[in-house]
């Protein structure tokens, strides 16, 4: 089991590091062995170069450098573009006991709707949205069945 992530204050000796515990809820011995240390991070590539902030040389990303319509990805053929997200069902479980779900998905350009397995969909932003919706809204209606 780990605990931190807690910086190296400094070296105690060949074997030995201090760690910076003060302002955490944790306590230990500030002291520890290396071989009980892991490292959280690799930067192996860190820039050493300090960045200044100039706001009259400052370029805007978008307006600078790309153009109107960049961000817009280009459909592939046997690809649809995704309107809104209506409904969520449960579908058959993997062999490794995980229940899939389907999707009730508008698409544009098209009225009927159907139901989209979930690894079939490349609308991250739309998923999420319609996810956070359904919890948002079933935390209210618990809320108002606990008020009751």
């Amino acid at each position: 089991m780990w605990h931190g992530p807690f910086r190296v204050a400094k070296t105690v000796d060949r074997h030995a590091v201090r760690l910076e515990t003060a302002g955490t809820e944790y306590r230990l011995f500030p002291i520890v062995h290396v071989s009980k240390l892991k490292l959280v991070k690799s930067y192996p590539e860190r820039s050493t170069s300090t960045l200044t902030n100039h706001d009259a040389d400052r370029v805007d990303f978008d307006e600078g450098l790309l153009p109107e319509d960049s961000w817009e990805r280009e459909l592939e053929e046997e690809e649809y573009e995704v309107e809104r997200i209506a409904d969520v069902r449960s579908s058959k479980k993997t062999r490794y006991g995980r229940t899939r779900r389907e999707y009730l998905v508008f698409w544009k350009g098209y009225d009927e709707p159907s139901w989209v397995d979930e690894l079939d969909l490349n609308c991250g932003a739309l998923l999420r949205d319609f996810d956070r919706g359904r919890t948002d809204r079933n935390r209210f209606e618990a809320m108002q069945s606990h008020e009751e």
